[in-house]
Parts: C-alpha cells; structure tokens; sequence
C-alpha cells in the first residue's frame, strides 16, 4: 500500500504576515506547514520547512517529522547507501539531518531520501517514507508587478566545475529596464527583460537560504530609480512526501533515461552548454552516458 502527497502551487499575492496554521497538501505551498501520509494505520507527516542549525561543526539542514505510534527505530538513506543522519528526538517524533556541502546539495538536486520507519506498536511496524526537498520561494511582500516563480529548479548546464545549477524566474509588469536582486550573500546572477532567469550554484543557494528569515530584495525600475520593490524568503522544503510498507526499490524504482529527454539532449548544437529546454539537472543526467 503506497500513500502520496505533494505541494500545490501558489501565487505571489503580497500577504500581512506568515501563516502559522497547519494546512493541508491541497493548500498553497507557501502556507503549508506540515504534509501527511498513511500506511496501514501509521500516519506520518512532516514539516515543510527544513530549518539550518549547526551540527558536527557545520551547517546543516534539519526536518522534521511527527509519527502517531511510539518509535523503535529510523535511518535515511538514497539508493544503496545511507545518507544524511536520522535522529529520534522524543517517543514519535524523529529529525533528518543533511549537512552542507555533498549531502545537502545531492538532495536539491532532485534525489529523493528514503526514511525507514520502525514502530513499537500499529500495523505494519516498519514502513518507508519517501522525501522530495527543494529550493522554494515564499513570504512574498511588496509590490505586485514584480512575480516571482516560487519553484527553483536544479538545471543541467555546463560550467568549468560541475554541471549543476539551480534556475529560479521573475518578471516584471510595465516597462522597466532593470531587475536586481540584493541580499547579505545568496545573490544570483539576474539576465534578461522582462522575464528574468535567476541562476545560482550550489553554494550560492545555501547562503540564500541560510538563515531562512532573511529575505531576498527584489527592485526595478529604470533611469529615475527603482519603482517597484519586493521581498521573498528562499527556503528548502519537503515538497512530497509519501509512505509504502512494501519494497521502496519496486515501488519507487530510480527512473531510466526518458526517450524524449534524451532526443532533446543530443540534438542539441555543437557547443551547446544549457540543457534546460530538455529537462529537470536529474532527468538530463541520466541521458547524457
């Protein structure tokens, strides 16, 4: 048996405050707080919200996550090997540790975590949740000629180092000649009008979402100054959750290359570097051996 949920869309409808209301997986991503699913008669659910803290001398992301049934036992792992660190932190309630660097990024990146759950008591006493975390914008305030896309998407494009980069978008209404974006670190690099891409490289993205309660500043404008102005918080959340009791590897088995990603990819121009067109960083990922 195999439960599913995930986190609609939203809009950048300025609001007066944040939600602190718990809602559910129908509800705007930007409001809700917590995610559930079931199996047999365990529920699970866990916050959105990843919070940065300082763990084994680093930073590190940490979620959350509540059970309703007394835990024995829980570890996270991706594909074949353990990953990041799954701590019990009181009778149901359990954290999921991803450090900076390797762990945290390979998750962003578009790999989801497995987190097996063991039990004292219910039916079945072992079942597996399956995480997706991702860079998300929320708490939009300020003028509404400036739209930020809430999602941010791992995107494969060829740089000297590596290959990934996180795409987010934004445009703005009216005529302007300008959009620039200013915060004490995490700034992307901004290009085009009126529909801007915002790209950053992995350490980058952390240093925009860490700490999660610093806003990003958005403004545009032209030759007299800014006329528009915004702020939204960039923040990694649990974007999908979903719990099996069965094998995680036949149920959620990794994805092979898909046929139209992999046309796209090679019919690509010599010389070609950005493959978003194709697909998600993963999805060209798997096409290009």
């Amino acid at each position: 048996m195999t439960c599913f949920a995930a986190l609609a869309a939203c809009d950048n409808t300025p609001i007066e405050s944040e939600s602190t209301e718990e809602l559910g997986v129908s509800t705007a991503a930007e409001t809700a707080t917590r995610l559930y699913a079931t199996v047999g008669d365990n529920e699970l659910s866990f916050e959105t919200l990843g919070t940065f803290e300082q763990r084994d001398g680093v930073r590190a992301l940490v979620i959350r996550a509540t059970a309703n049934r007394y835990l024995a036992d829980v570890y996270s792992y991706v594909p074949d090997d353990l990953f990041g660190d799954a701590n019990i932190i009181s009778e149901r309630r359990f954290e999921i540790v991803l450090h900076d660097g390797y762990e945290l990024n390979t998750v962003l990146s578009g790999l989801p975590l497995f987190v097996n759950v063991f039990t004292n008591t219910g039916t079945p006493r072992s079942y597996t949740a399956r995480i997706v975390v991702a860079p998300r914008f929320f708490d939009f305030r300020g003028s509404s000629g400036i739209w930020i896309d809430e999602e941010v998407t791992p995107r494969y494009v060829v740089q000297p180092n590596n290959n990934l980069l996180y795409r987010g978008h934004a445009s703005v209404s009216g005529y302007v000649d300008w959009l620039t974006v200013t915060a004490p670190d995490g700034i992307p690099s901004v290009y085009g009008r009126p529909n801007y891409r915002l790209d950053w490289s992995y350490p980058t993205l952390q240093q925009a979402m860490d700490p999660h309660t610093v806003p990003l500043n958005f403004s545009a404008g032209g030759d007299n100054g800014a006329t528009m102005q915004k702020t939204a918080r960039l923040v990694a959340r649990v974007t999908e959750l979903a719990l099996t009791d069965g094998d995680a590897y036949e149920v959620w088995p990794s994805p092979p290359c898909d046929p139209v990603v992999s046309n796209c990819y090679h019919s690509q121009p010599a010389g070609t570097t950005d493959f978003s067109q194709c697909g998600t960083y993963r999805q060209v990922l798997r096409c290009t051996y």
